[in-house]
């Protein structure tokens, strides 16, 4: 499988953010509440644009990782690109332990890690998987919650809302009241968008 090409998604990023703005129009706000390091960036997930607004989003020149389903790597070329940009498969179907040992490997490096803790587009408000939160807690990094505008159309002027950073326990294993919280926090940065 291709590589992460930390030089090709510093080269491609300012491009993809461009044409998204052309695009959506879109504008981001509490950037500023991006840690220094690594950390979880956690999205909601409504729309297959989700993962390059968010990457776009976040900006040069801070290295973005970002966990994918293992689908979207079957076609050669697309699989090549988005590997050189910085994804990664997950077999969604069973305990994928290369992927996880990737996402770990990925925050202790200092990336900025991108899991949606929907797991799949168009997740409720109520259906967290227990990745996101279980590699947050194995790093001990910071969670950064992110609401992204959902239905998005053409010059919508799409938001991506940065919310504050928390840290949840380190000694918990309570995965799921975490990402239960990991998407109350997210969906309360919604009243931001307006």
């Amino acid at each position: 499988m291709a590589k992460f090409h930390p030089i090709f998604q510093h080269l491609a990023l300012p491009c993809v953010a461009f044409a998204l703005h052309l695009y959506f129009g879109y504008k981001v706000i509490g950037h500023e509440n991006i840690p220094e390091g690594g950390c979880v960036i956690c999205p909601n997930h409504s729309d297959v644009i989700d993962p390059p607004l968010v990457s776009a989003a976040i900006g040069n020149p801070i290295r973005i990782r970002l966990m994918a389903k293992k689908e979207l790597f079957q076609g050669k070329f697309f699989g090549r690109l988005i590997a050189w940009l910085g994804a990664f498969p997950v077999d969604r179907d069973r305990a994928d332990i290369t992927a996880i040992k990737t996402a770990l490997q990925a925050v202790k490096d200092g990336n900025k890690l991108i899991i949606f803790p929907q797991g799949t587009r168009g997740g409720g408000e109520h259906e967290a998987k227990e990745g996101a939160a279980m590699l947050a807690v194995r790093t001990r990094a910071p969670i950064v919650p992110v609401y992204v505008t959902e239905n998005k159309t053409r010059r919508c002027r799409a938001v991506v809302i940065f919310g504050k950073p928390f840290q949840p326990d380190p000694k918990t294993r309570d995965y799921a009241a975490v990402s239960e919280e990991i998407l109350r926090r997210i969906y309360a940065l919604r009243e931001a968008e307006q």
